[in-house]
């Protein structure tokens, strides 16, 4: 099995060398021995993570999200994993595409969902709370969500929590674990790390848990998703809604809307 983990922006060269090593250190510890987990980048997406708290830059951006897995299909993937919890272009993927297309933050709110009663999310920035708490409802999860702040955010800087990426974890871990301790306060019995970047630097320093508390980290989660989705494929069951909302254009709809829009062949 082959799965595509698309990540959202361009990744700097620095930055690429470190958080790809943690990202896969995060998949070998669930990942089946036979599945291959290749992680890309947008080329041509967003150039530094601070644009991405734009709604109309992540509008553009998850345009090019959605060429990278349409690409990753072409080129032989089982599945695409998300690498972002904004689930950016991830329904749209999964409209268009035949494989199993898995979002961090929508499988994520379910697996919680499945081990505790209330969850909360917790991210990297206070500029992304809007954003996930639509996205929860969105989902239709709000009701498995604690009722005050569901959402809630670091308090390090940009540049604070980005030189964390860089291997010193220290600083946002214990930013975090403040915060969820406050969210375990107002009742939440599972928390979610709602960041791709943050989620495997807790994972990978053995934070797997604060007070009893499960910490849902969503890069394994979507990352297991994706593999029984291919599982359920192989063996003939349908994993694709094909109607109202989700209706799927007819092959050669997709083929000629892809050649005009996207300059895909």
């Amino acid at each position: 099995m082959k799965i595509c983990c698309v990540l959202p922006i361009i990744q700097p060269e620095q930055e690429n060398k470190q958080y790809y090593k943690l990202l896969r250190s995060d998949h070998d510890m669930v990942k089946r021995p036979d599945t291959e987990v290749v992680i890309k980048d947008v080329p041509t997406g967003l150039p530094r993570p601070d644009l991405i708290n734009y709604l109309g830059f992540r509008f553009l951006n998850d345009r090019e999200i959605l060429r990278a897995m349409i690409l990753a299909e072409r080129e032989g993937f089982d599945a695409v994993a998300g690498g972002c919890y904004f689930d950016g272009a991830i329904k749209a993927a999964s409209n268009i595409l035949g494989i199993p297309v898995v979002g961090p933050a929508e499988s994520s709110m379910h697996f919680a969902s499945m081990i505790g009663e209330h969850f909360a999310v917790i991210t990297a920035g206070r500029e992304h709370i809007a954003e996930i708490e639509q996205h929860i409802v969105e989902c239709g999860m709000r009701d498995f969500a604690i009722p005050k702040q569901p959402v809630r955010s670091l308090s390090l800087s940009f540049e604070s929590f980005g030189a964390c990426v860089l291997g010193n974890y220290k600083s946002a871990i214990d930013d975090y674990i403040r915060v969820a301790k406050l969210c375990i306060e107002d009742g939440a019995d599972v928390i979610i790390t709602g960041c791709g970047l943050l989620a495997p630097m807790l994972t990978q320093s053995g934070f797997l848990e604060i007070e009893g508390v499960p910490l849902v980290d969503p890069m394994i989660v979507c990352l297991k998703t994706a593999e029984v989705m291919v599982d359920f494929r192989r063996a003939g069951m349908r994993i694709k809604n094909g109607s109202g909302r989700f209706i799927r254009p007819a092959p050669g709809q997709t083929d000629e809307v892809l050649r005009s829009m996207m300059g895909i062949a």
